[in-house]
């Protein structure tokens, strides 16, 4: 899996619990668009966490571009806003699951195993 956000202590955060998962495994984080594309191109994740409201083009952008370079990927678009417009801009991008942050562990760790297309709504 790999985790992709502009935030450094969402990036740290989301490591350290998602790694304590005995099913999942993080292999990388990218804190930017071109960086995440990049870094999802070498390791050919099966998972990417992927934050929907970044510069150099946001979650769109980084959805459409690492759905293209890792066909079969699952994505999960993380976001801080809950609106249906958003959620439908991602999906439609290529994202296979939206999950809100303030969405429950339970919820996110759901849309990872692909549990869940919409949780926390």
């Amino acid at each position: 899996m790999v985790i992709v956000d502009n935030s450094d202590e969402v990036l740290s955060a989301l490591s350290s619990v998602l790694s304590d998962q005995p099913d999942l495994d993080v292999v990388g984080v990218a804190g930017g668009v071109g960086e995440g594309v990049m870094l999802c191109r070498q390791v050919q994740p099966d998972v990417v966490i992927l934050d929907v409201n970044m510069p150099d083009g946001g979650g769109q952008r980084a959805a459409r571009e690492i759905s293209t370079a890792v066909p079969g990927v699952r994505i999960v678009a993380f976001s801080a806003f809950d609106k249906a417009l958003i959620r439908k801009m991602m999906l439609s991008a290529g994202a296979d699951a939206y999950v809100s942050k303030s969405a429950s562990m339970p919820e996110l760790l759901a849309a990872i195993r692909g549990g869940s297309q919409l949780a926390g709504i």
